[in-house]
Order: C-alpha cells, then sequence, then structure tokens
C-alpha cells in the first residue's frame, strides 16, 4: 500500500498559517497595517522570513500587489536567500528598489521570474550595494555596464547570465574573478555569446583563463573548442573543470579536453567525430556522460572497458543500431540513472540485473513492453520511470508485475501512453507498491474523470500519500 501522509512538521503548519494571515493583512490597499506587521516580525529569524518570502512569493495564484506588498515588509537585511518569483513588468522598477535597500545581506538572489534588462541602470545600482552575494540568477539580462557591476562582487560563486545578451565582447572579457565556480552563459547550440565577431570559442577560452576556479560552464555547447585554443597556446594549462558540454567534437578537441581537464566529472558530447568516444577512457574521475547522435559501436566499446565508473548514462537520437540494454547491465554494474531519448531498445539477457538503477526515463524510444518488463523486474532498487513511449499493457500484466516483484522502493511510475491500462492498475499499483508516492500521466490512460475522481477520494478518504496526475480534467 502507498504510505500513509504523515503529521506535517509543526514549523510547516505555523508557516502556512502565518502566511495566510500575512497575505489577509496585506490585502488592504491602503496599507494600514504595514507597520503593524513590521514590529510583529521584527523579533522574527531570517529563516522564518525566508521561508515566508519563498512560499509568498511563488504562489502564482496570489495578486501581485499582494506578493510584492510582502516582499517589501518582510524583506530584512539579514535575510539570505531571494527568489523573486513571476511579476508583471509594472513591478520591475520597484523590485529592484526594494531588493537595493533591504537585501544588503543576501547572499543568494534569483531574478528569473523579472524581465529587467530594460531597467539596466536599476540593476546596476542594486548588485553594487549587495556585496554579500555568492550566487546571482539574472539570466538574459546582462550588459556591459551589469558585468562591471559584477565585478565589485568578491563572493560570488555562481553566476547566471544565460541567454540572449546585451553585452559585448569587450564587455563580456572584462569578467574576471577567483571566487566563481559556476557560470552559466550563452545559448544552447549556439557559437557565439553576443551579437559581434569572434565572440564565440575566443570569448570563452579568456573567460575559462580570467575563471581559474571555475568547475562548471553550463548551457554553452562549444566549450571543448575553447579548450582546444587554450591546449594549442600552452599544453601544460590546467583546469579545474568537473562538467562541459561540447558539440562536433573531434579527436583534437577530445585531446585537449583530457588534458586540461583531469578533474573532469560529467560530460556532455553531442555529435562527436569518430574515434572521440574510444578516449573517455583517460578521465579517470568521469562519472556522468551524455551522448548525443553518437557511434553506438564506439559506445559499447567504451563501456565495456570503461563503464565501471559510471553512475549516469544519457543517450540520445539514435535509432539506426539497437541498444542491448542487457549489454549496457553487465557493462555499467553501478548504473544509477537511465536517460534514453529517441533510441531503439532491446535486451537478449532476461538474467542479467541492474542492481543500482534507481532512475529511468524513456522518450520518444523505439520499443516495447518486454523491455520495460525487463526494466521493472531487474531492477530491484528502482525508485522513478518515466516512459514517454507506447505502452501496450493491459491491467493483467500489471497484476503479473506485482505477483512477481514487490516494488518496495518505488517513488514514482510515469505511463505518458498507455491506452489499455485503467483504473485498476492504479489500484493494484497503490495498494501494491509501499513507497509509491506519484502515477502519472493518466490522461494517456484508458479512464475517466469520474474513476479518477473516486481514486482521489479514496485516497484522501485513507490518508494516503499519493498523487494522481494530471490534477485538472483531462477527458
Amino acid at each position: 500500500m502507498s504510505p500513509k501522509i504523515q503529521v506535517l512538521p509543526l514549523n510547516y503548519l505555523c508557516l502556512n498559517v502565518i502566511s495566510n494571515q500575512l497575505i489577509y493583512a496585506l490585502s488592504d490597499e491602503e496599507g494600514k497595517y504595514y507597520d503593524v506587521i513590521e514590529k510583529y516580525f521584527s523579533s522574527a529569524t531570517y529563516e522564518v522570513l525566508q521561508d515566508l518570502l519563498k512560499i509568498i512569493l511563488n504562489s502564482v495564484n496570489l495578486d501581485a500587489s499582494i506578493r510584492y506588498a510582502c516582499l517589501e515588509v518582510l524583506l530584512r537585511e539579514d535575510v539570505k536567500k531571494l527568489d523573486t518569483g513571476i511579476f508583471p513588468q509594472f513591478y520591475y522598477r520597484n523590485i529592484l528598489s526594494t531588493i537595493a535597500l533591504k537585501g544588503k545581506r543576501l547572499q543568494q538572489l534569483n531574478l528569473k521570474g523579472v524581465w529587467v534588462r530594460d531597467y539596466p541602470e536599476q540593476l546596476c545600482s542594486m548588485i553594487k550595494r549587495l556585496k554579500c552575494l555568492k550566487t546571482l540568477v539574472i539570466p538574459h539580462m546582462a550588459d556591459d555596464t551589469v558585468i562591471e557591476a559584477i565585478l565589485g562582487l568578491k563572493r560570488l560563486t555562481v553566476l547566471d547570465i544565460c541567454g540572449e545578451a546585451c553585452y559585448t565582447v569587450g564587455g563580456i572579457g572584462r569578467l574576471q574573478s577567483d571566487t566563481i565556480r559556476v557560470l552559466d552563459i550563452g545559448n544552447f547550440g549556439k557559437i557565439d555569446l553576443c551579437q559581434e565577431e569572434l565572440s564565440g570559442y575566443e570569448l570563452v577560452a579568456g573567460l575559462i583563463e580570467k575563471l581559474p576556479n571555475l568547475t562548471s560552464i553550463r548551457t554553452y555547447s562549444y566549450t571543448g573548442s575553447a579548450l582546444w585554443l587554450l591546449y594549442d597556446k600552452n599544453p601544460k594549462y590546467k583546469t579545474k573543470l568537473s562538467y562541459l558540454r561540447d558539440t562536433g567534437t573531434t579527436l583534437d578537441i577530445m585531446e585537449s579536453i583530457i588534458k586540461l581537464c583531469p578533474g573532469l566529472e560529467s560530460i556532455h558530447i553531442d555529435t562527436p567525430q569518430r574515434g572521440v568516444l574510444e578516449k573517455l577512457s583517460d578521465l579517470k574521475k568521469l562519472n556522468s556522460l551524455k551522448l548525443v547522435k553518437a557511434n553506438m559501436e564506439e559506445v559499447l566499446n567504451y563501456l565495456r572497458v570503461s563503464g565501471g565508473q559510471l553512475q549516469v548514462l544519457k543517450l540520445n537520437h539514435n535509432k539506426n543500431v539497437s541498444l542491448d540494454l542487457s549489454q549496457i547491465c553487465l557493462d555499467v554494474p553501478n548504473l544509477q540513472t537511465l536517460e534514453c531519448f529517441q533510441m531503439q531498445l532491446t535486451f537478449t539477457n532476461s538474467s542479467t540485473y541492474f542492481m543500482s538503477l534507481q532512475n529511468v526515463e524513456l522518450l520518444y524510444c523505439d520499443t516495447s513492453d518486454h523491455v520495460l518488463r525487463y526494466i521493472l523486474t531487474n531492477s530491484p532498487f528502482l525508485k522513478r520511470i518515466v516512459v514517454g513511449c507506447v505502452v501496450n499493457m493491459t491491467d493483467g500484466d500489471i497484476f503479473r508485475l506485482c505477483a512477481e516483484c514487490d516494488f518496495r522502493n518505488l517513488e514514482e511510475l510515469w505511463f505518458s501512453c498507455a491506452r489499455c491500462l485503467t483504473a485498476t492498475s492504479v489500484e493494484l499499483l497503490m495498494g501494491h507498491c509501499p513507497n509509491l508516492r506519484v502515477i502519472g500521466q493518466l490522461n494517456g490512460w484508458d479512464m475517466h474523470q469520474d474513476e479518477l475522481d473516486y481514486l482521489r477520494a479514496v485516497i484522501a478518504a485513507t490518508n494516503t500519500d499519493l498523487t494522481l496526475l494530471p490534477v485538472g480534467n483531462f477527458l
């Protein structure tokens, strides 16, 4: 049986009660309770204020005026984390002013929900006042003046300025820091960072040199080419990168990655040249691998040699050759996460077991119910399975699976297109799996709204911790 809903922690219940009272008090357009509320919260710890801000600012159904009023009242100088959530344009300037005035000791700031690129002066003024920032998330917003302001953040470790850039080559070239470890920059699939010429590999290579403690370059898809330029200039140069992404990887680029990134733990390679994957064995700390449009013969050869060190394997876009999952099972014994997108999947040896596998995603793959059954029955520690392919299993198949396996660790099961499964399968799963908390997507099953309503009523009446998705009407 799915687990019972535990009694919520007292602090969570208190936060809900207080947030509801706070929202009610600030619903007054005249703001006559502001002073009273500020005085009431003056003795509260900053952790309480952070939690209240998180709950209220991310309540998308709550009126923006009330959310902004809460930001004004709750943001105190000692608050360390702030995620603004989504606001309409009318509030952007005021939000920046409020954060600049009251958030002086913020360590983490996420402005992803507000499009403040139209207010560069206010954004720069705010950044200059937030001297304690360690994480700054401002995608699509940075220009040269913003980059200049970021240079004054001496504690910054995570910087997200990805997306469409407003900065120039000269502006981004000024970015220099001994503290930044994670940089999110550029656009997926685009070589150039900005509109000017020579704003691609060369610019990223310069950034790597100016950020000596960088461990991860996210979003940018051609980091390997930038490393090749550095290697060509100084073969003895070393980086601290533990993650990177590259596209169209050549043998020379792969050689530069190996030489310059001895501590690499995770790599994402798109369309590698023949022979590149064999060199992956030289990356002794690699434990996470994502490959797009790779030659399957080379993939399997690499896994036979070095698959034992991998915990995460993601394979995309290759339906030309079938992938034998039982061979993966043998070659990658420590695999915890397997993701396949647009692949052809089979298995030939049903006596092999994924003894470490916990998370599986199969999306738009050419596969069969036999493969799915193999994964479910031969992965004793499976926690989450997502299948975005056609599933032809029936209620009888689910019954037999439950009879054979206890699914003791299964927490989430998602079948997006399983037209032969009905409410009976939901009842079987919720009655058999002791830790199952999510079943979806039921709009792809043979179910009607009245059946879903009945099951949700049973779940509520029995205090069962199980969510059936989607939440709204679907048939």
